[in-house]
């Protein structure tokens, strides 16, 4: 479900801003504008009634809803209705990198130490590897 789904059933909506809205509370039928709606960047929908405290299971069953529609689908751990995109500025991705280069550097180390690597290292370095090339990514 999405914000607008919700805003559907609600009274008194207005905008507040990209991803925020006002209305009337249908749990303790507060003025206009006691309920606060917030859409976040990966698809979950906020509530908050400013007059009474209302509880959000209340509030979306009031409307006809279950608390489940509030939070998008998952997939593998991840909501799945809008990925979300960041970029990194070029020090983030840099002292990521630096970060994955120091623990390279501990492996290495013990490697020498002992003649061989284990297979938890082995795949501490593959990791360091991959992170770095997506921190490549990220930069172009």
């Amino acid at each position: 479900m999405s914000a607008a789904d919700l805003l559907e059933r609600l009274d008194g909506v207005h905008t507040c801003g990209a991803g925020r809205w006002r209305a009337k509370c249908p749990v303790c039928n507060g003025k206009r504008g006691t309920l606060a709606i917030t859409e976040t960047g990966d698809g979950v929908v906020l509530l908050r009634c400013f007059r009474n405290e209302c509880a959000a299971t209340d509030i979306v069953g009031a409307v006809g809803l279950q608390i489940d529609a509030l939070f998008p689908p998952r997939v593998d751990g991840v909501h799945a209705s809008r990925p979300v995109k960041r970029r990194f500025n070029a020090a983030q991705v840099l002292g990521a990198v630096n970060l994955e280069l120091i623990e390279v550097l501990i492996i290495v180390g013990a490697i020498l130490r002992r003649g061989s690597v284990t297979s938890t290292e082995h795949a501490r370095l593959r990791l360091a590897v991959s992170r770095v090339s997506i921190a490549q990514g990220e930069t172009s």
